[in-house]
């Protein structure tokens, strides 16, 4: 064994933190030392260091007016006149104007993440975890979780499903798909991601490259037989409102959080969490156009 060789043997042998399996893949490479340069980004041999995600916030990109909502629950939730059947339906199509079919209440919003590459190789995306907590503090909360599989440009057919292996992390100190099973089927979709203002979203993974920043997207919409579900409780508690042909406001309070994990290649997957973060989405008087 020469003696680069024996340095690295007793480094493992002294600091547990120093991982075995990057060791030996430095015993591999060291006939052919040239070709694997990139090794020196591996952690606890030179490290490969996790990028920092900045999450930078969650908007609306789609929402429908209140006007809609109204006319969207008004016939559910407000007793029919005089217990004439079908008297609610007409009296809500008379303060609101025909109730909208569901594919119209369509509710979407972007997550933001800066992140920050200080290696010296280029790390593309390869997952990314959001879970959302609807009206976390009231009885009535509702968790969506999604995962999205990215791909590289080359790979056809790209839908951002996740396999067996996407979002899962063996550390405790990391979000997984695991620790939000009680998620609701369905309440979460991933719509796509992009890395440039203007650009359609895709599924194919935004490289960062080396020592820069690079401004992510992430478009989710909820499941609308779902998510207007949790609607109906808001407009159950404002049936006075809707009875006198007010537009009532929906203010829905929402927790964040997740993983998103970078590819390092032969160094495997690098995985960085965000949040939890809380805030407030309230529904526009005049619908949001879809926008990037």
């Amino acid at each position: 064994m020469n003696q680069i060789a024996r340095m690295v043997v007793s480094a493992v042998s002294r600091s547990p933190r120093i991982l075995k399996w990057g060791a030996a893949a430095w015993l591999l490479c060291l006939p052919t030392l040239p070709a694997c340069a990139l090794l020196a980004n591996l952690p606890g041999v030179g490290g490969i260091t996790p990028p920092t995600v900045t999450f930078q916030g969650a908007a609306l990109a789609q929402a429908p007016t209140q006007k809609r909502l109204g006319a969207y629950y008004c016939p559910d939730v407000v007793p029919p006149p005089l217990g004439i059947p079908g008297g609610a339906t007409v009296l809500c199509r008379g303060l609101f104007g025909a109730r909208p079919a569901p594919q119209e209440m369509q509710v979407a919003f972007d997550l933001r993440f800066r992140v920050s590459n200080p290696n010296k190789i280029p790390v593309p995306l390869a997952d990314i975890l959001a879970a959302v907590t609807v009206f976390p503090a009231a009885g009535n909360r509702s968790l969506g979780a999604a995962c999205v599989h990215l791909c590289s440009p080359e790979q056809p057919g790209c839908n951002g499903q996740p396999d067996p292996a996407s979002c899962q992390s063996s550390s405790r100190d990391i979000r997984s798909m695991a620790d939000f099973a009680g998620a609701a089927a369905n309440l979460l979709i991933t719509a796509g991601v992009t890395a440039a203002a203007g650009q359609p979203l895709t599924f194919t993974a935004p490289q960062v490259a080396a020592g820069t920043d690079l401004d992510v997207l992430v478009r989710y919409t909820f499941g609308p037989e779902e998510f207007l579900g949790i609607l109906r409780q808001v407009a159950s508690q404002s049936v006075n409102e809707l009875k006198a042909g007010r537009s009532i406001t929906f203010n829905i309070p929402f927790r964040i959080e997740g993983t998103v994990w970078f590819d390092a290649g032969s160094f495997g997957r690098v995985p960085v969490g965000y949040g939890p973060v809380e805030g407030n989405w309230v529904l526009p008087t005049e619908g949001i156009i879809p926008r990037i």
